[in-house]
């Protein structure tokens, strides 16, 4: 019995023996094929350090065509712009608005003109009654006939002094008139005797709106109390509110497109600020817009884009030349020469449209835009680092 399990184990030995002898083999075998490929990976590597592009990215004639790869050479952008958008209330143009008041104490006996109601220069806004205004009419139509006869007798007959006189009284008489809210055609209908006692007629000091109206009929009001706002709607104005950055300036002039939902209407900024409001810090803008066919109204929110230029040594990049390198930076592909690309970190600026300002490149450097980011895909898998040269 024990001489037949030494057999069984003499044996088990030299099946071993056997396998353990092919698997040498096999690793023999392996080893020289993986030092083969490292020797001719050393090799290339080699090649490439001595031709000083040791991290750079390679792509034959044909593959740069196949990818369509695209180079432009960075320049200072001529005459490049870039948009700044702001939030925005349109009003009503201060410069063409006016308030109508009463001039004197009256009592208003009917109202022309309603809210909303566009009014032309000249029409009557309401009739009112004044104790005062019955004076001045009286004292009008008196001295303007005497006026007259001193007129017709000429100044050699009357007397210099007279004429002066009358003349004077005429003259003062008519600017009052004029004071208290008369037209020139209400001065003359006056002074032929023409309507009632204390009663006239204030009437709009030029084409416009009614944005606003205070007042009811019969109610007495005091001298400079108002009666109506008047706006000219065909140009009114859009106040925005512009964040403080250093550098950051608004001429007059500017170009200007403002929005208020599907309505698009372009203007030129007439006012910027350069001073902060303390409760907001911020500074204003005043866009002029015009409205002509009155599709805009004060009161309405607006967002306002504005056109500003680019510094004169501002480089621009397509947004599709930018790519994330291995650590999360922004990068170009430099091209060294045709078809050696190094990857370079920059800087990115302001956004444009389908563009962005870089900086950390000089002017005439070489970049791909269409195929970097079949680059730098390449280069996340080759692990190479970028060179921030």
């Amino acid at each position: 019995m024990k001489n037949v399990i030494t057999r069984k184990r003499v044996g088990l030995c030299l099946l071993l023996l056997a396998f353990s002898s092919v698997w040498a083999d096999q690793g023999e075998g392996h080893d020289d094929g993986a030092g083969a490929a490292e020797h001719e990976h050393g090799q290339e590597e080699s090649a490439g350090e001595a031709n000083g592009h040791g991290d750079d990215l390679t792509l034959t004639e044909a593959q740069r065509r196949m990818l369509g790869l695209q180079v432009i050479t960075l320049q200072p952008a001529a005459s490049a712009t870039r948009s700044l958008r702001l939030p925005a209330e349109i009003t009503s143009n201060l410069y063409r608005t006016w308030e109508v008041p009463v001039r004197v104490d009256s009592q208003v006996l009917s109202r022309s003109a309603t809210l909303g109601q566009h009014l032309e220069k000249g029409d009557p806004v309401a009739t009112l009654f004044s104790a005062e205004m019955a004076t001045l009419q009286a004292e009008l139509r008196a001295v303007s006939d005497e006026w007259r006869r001193v007129r017709s007798l000429g100044r050699a007959t009357v007397g210099n002094q007279r004429y002066l006189d009358v003349q004077g009284r005429y003259q003062d008489l008519k600017a009052r008139g004029r004071g208290y809210g008369l037209a020139d055609a209400d001065l003359a209908d006056i002074e032929k005797g023409k309507g009632d006692a204390g009663v006239y007629t204030l009437r709009a000091p030029d084409a416009g709106l009614v944005l606003s109206d205070a007042f009811q009929q019969g109610q007495w009001l005091a001298a400079g109390s108002p009666l109506i706002t008047l706006v000219d709607e065909a140009e009114l104005w859009a106040e925005a509110a512009l964040p403080p950055q250093p550098g950051l300036r608004v001429d007059t002039g500017t170009p200007a497109r403002v929005r208020v939902g599907e309505t698009l209407v372009d203007g030129e900024v007439i006012l910027s600020g350069h001073r902060l409001d303390p409760v907001t810090r911020t500074m204003e803008v005043r866009i002029r817009v015009p409205n002509e066919n009155h599709l805009l109204h004060p009161g309405m929110f607006a967002d306002v884009e504005l056109v500003l230029p680019l510094s004169d040594n501002a480089l621009v990049v397509p947004e599709e030349a930018l790519t994330r390198g291995g650590d999360g930076d922004w990068q170009v592909f430099v091209e060294e020469k045709p078809g050696i690309y190094e990857a370079r970190e920059v800087t990115p600026g302001q956004a444009l449209e389908g563009a962005r300002v870089v900086e950390g490149l000089p002017a005439g450097t070489r970049i791909v835009t269409r195929g970097a980011f079949f680059l730098a895909s390449e280069q996340a898998k080759s692990g190479f680092d970028v060179h921030a040269h």
